[in-house]
């Protein structure tokens, strides 16, 4: 079962997270102990890694998306290679037409739409794989954390929101690693949505050059007009659910009900039952996203209205600099 977060790592000095923080001491011994003991396979192309230090959703997938098709439009082959969370398999070429969101992961079908995709928990494996195929670059999916290959870009993405939570350590709070830790492997630091913690600010203040990379997440436009002034029974479970239905209600939908399910979670057949049922009795269309549209079985697609998002770069020429670098 996915973790969904604790109330309290959002809160600081609270109880729990005194309890924890000697747990978090250990945690943060046992990363840096990995990483002085790696060592990392060089691609012989350049990888770029879109990361976080907070655990949950951030939107590293559509970020990823996003440099796929910006790499794409400048005549390169892209491969993602990505862990395949919430999947069973491992060392595979994703075929979105044959595999299902239970053997590869949710991301890896959606990342499988756009580029050739490599699910490997063993990350050197996978970058070999992806050079045997011919890519020009390859786009990992998360693994700021995994160091087992060498990255030519690495940026550490942050909810605007959510920002680093209490600021400790798993599982006193949020963080992967220490702040400090991640972003000096960093090469450029993504707040997406409103920077309503003050992430830029933080991290500006520490690290000047760090350069600052802007974005939003969107939803699909056309779909979202389809649905406008209708009843709206939202569903999620990705990151953060409460930022996908604000989004609904923001294009003018009727939300009369939501539910939240935690990060990459795996539809039951009597869940999604009893959400249409649910949808039925409240005349309401039953929505949600695409991330989780690939984890609901395929009898129960057509009485669900699946929207569609994609990352919108806020300061493109800050992204497209970093970008450029990796094929002149």
């Amino acid at each position: 079962m996915p973790l969904k977060a604790p109330e309290f790592w959002q809160k600081e000095n609270t109880f729990l997270e005194r309890l924890l923080s000697p747990l978090g001491r250990i945690y943060t011994w046992v990363v840096r102990r990995q990483v002085k003991k790696a060592k990392p396979y060089e691609a012989h192309i350049p990888v770029v890694c879109v990361g976080n230090l907070v655990m949950g959703g951030v939107g590293k997938t559509p970020l990823a998306v996003s440099i796929a098709e910006y790499f794409k439009v400048n005549g390169m082959k892209p491969v993602f290679l990505t862990r395949g969370y919430g999947g069973g398999l491992s060392n595979i070429l994703v075929d979105p037409d044959k595999h299902k969101a239970e053997q590869t992961g949710d991301e890896a079908l959606l990342l499988a739409r756009v580029a050739p995709t490599i699910v490997d928990a063993n990350r050197a494996r996978g970058a070999k794989k992806a050079e045997m195929l011919g890519a020009d670059v390859i786009v990992m999916d998360d693994g700021f954390q995994n160091h087992q290959l060498c990255k030519t870009l690495s940026l550490a993405v942050f909810d605007g929101r959510f920002g680093f939570g209490n600021g400790k350590v798993f599982p006193a709070g949020p963080l992967r690693e220490p702040l400090e830790d991640g972003l000096n492997r960093a090469n450029a630091f993504v707040v997406v949505g409103k920077d309503l913690s003050g992430v830029k600010k933080w991290v500006d203040d520490r690290y000047v050059t760090l350069p600052f990379i802007g974005m939003h997440i969107e939803q699909d436009v056309s779909k979202i007009a389809q649905l406008s002034g209708k009843r709206i029974f939202a569903f999620a479970g990705i990151g953060y659910p409460e930022k996908f239905f604000d989004m609904l209600k923001e294009y003018g939908c009727d939300v009369v009900e939501t539910r939240s399910f935690p990060d990459h979670h795996p539809y039951t057949d009597q869940e999604m039952t009893d959400m249409i049922a649910q949808a039925s009795k409240l005349e309401a269309v039953l929505v949600t996203t695409a991330k989780d549209g690939v984890r609901i079985a395929p009898r129960f697609q057509q009485q669900i209205q699946i929207v569609e998002a994609y990352m919108v770069w806020d300061t493109p020429d800050a992204m497209c600099a970093l970008l450029e670098a990796l094929h002149r």
